[in-house]
């Protein structure tokens, strides 16, 4: 029974990792996080939290998730992130649990802010940048978004849900 509920956790990898990859490449290119990612990732949670999970520790995880999604509505009625970003990062903290949500949240907020800094600095020089990279997709494309204002917050969320130290589903030891 070990090895059905490894390839099952394996699974469960798969689909949050193509789901956060799904979610930069197309807030990236798009500045869109489809609907449809929170939802599978919100959808294998429930799947995982049958699985591995006892209901205290899915109920620490649900009340995490419930705080950022207060937080991150109240930064959405404030202008400052779009729906899709607290549609994610709602969906992402689920996963973290409270053994990694801090550290997810920390790092979220550095990369977001990262960028956001990041694009302030091309939207200052941006014909620096593509006079430096004149052919460069992504050295476009960033300039694009710096000139038009917009800074897509998917990535930075998807990043910190990425990276191993932030535990979440990388962390299917049970308990949460």
């Amino acid at each position: 029974m070990s090895s059905v509920y490894d390839v099952m956790a394996m699974l469960f990898q798969a689909t949050f990792v193509f789901c956060l990859c799904f979610a930069i490449i197309s807030d990236f290119t798009k500045l869109l996080i489809p609907n449809w990612i929170p939802l599978v990732l919100v959808g294998a949670f429930a799947l995982f939290a049958l699985i591995y999970l006892d209901l205290d520790g899915a109920l620490k995880h649900l009340m995490f998730a419930a705080l950022v999604f207060a937080l991150g509505f109240g930064f959405f009625a404030a202008g400052w992130v779009g729906g899709g970003d607290v549609k994610l990062m709602t969906a992402t903290t689920l996963w973290m649990g409270p053994e990694a949500v801090f550290n997810f949240v920390f790092l979220m907020a550095i990369l977001g802010g990262g960028l956001a800094l990041l694009l302030l600095a091309i939207k200052r020089y941006s014909n620096v940048y593509r006079a430096w990279a004149p052919r460069n997709w992504l050295i476009g494309r960033l300039a694009d978004l710096a000139e038009r204002g917009y800074c897509p917050y998917g990535v930075a969320i998807g990043i910190a849900g990425l990276v191993p130290t932030t535990k979440g589903v990388w962390l299917l030891s049970g308990g949460g």
